[in-house]
């Protein structure tokens, strides 16, 4: 598993106007449980974020994109692979303490907590809002 490290809470990235449609798109699919669509929006909205300490919340949009990989995985009956997205989704996701373009991640974080690595136990799972 790769390493994470942070020196302190990520900071929200800005977003352009791409991104923001994008990752609303991506929304919206997760939202009607087409988990590999979201998983594709998301890696388009991260596919155009720079390499500067601005953009280190990355990590975070990363979390979710892993997050829609093991539902995805995990409707199509492959455990294992939900199992090991869902941990590692989980670790890029617990770096985040409050928000991220909308999403509360630490409620988010919790109900991946709850689940305990069971990606059945997230079927329907709406990422709560933070305003």
């Amino acid at each position: 598993m790769e390493e994470l490290r942070a020196s302190g809470p990520l900071p929200e990235p800005p977003q352009s106007p791409e991104q923001a449609r994008d990752f609303s798109d991506g929304m919206t699919c997760f939202h009607h449980r087409d988990y590999w669509s979201a998983h594709e929006r998301w890696e388009e909205t991260w596919r155009r974020m720079g390499n500067t300490p601005q953009d280190d919340g990355e990590i975070v949009l990363r979390g979710l994109i892993q997050l829609a990989a093991a539902l995805h995985a995990g409707s199509r009956g492959r455990r294992s692979a939900a199992v090991r997205n869902l941990a590692k989704a989980r670790e890029k996701l617990g770096l985040c303490q409050g928000g991220f373009w909308g999403v509360d991640i630490g409620a988010l974080c919790h109900r991946l907590d709850a689940a305990a690595g069971d990606a059945a136990a997230l079927a329907g799972l709406v990422l709560p809002k933070k305003w």
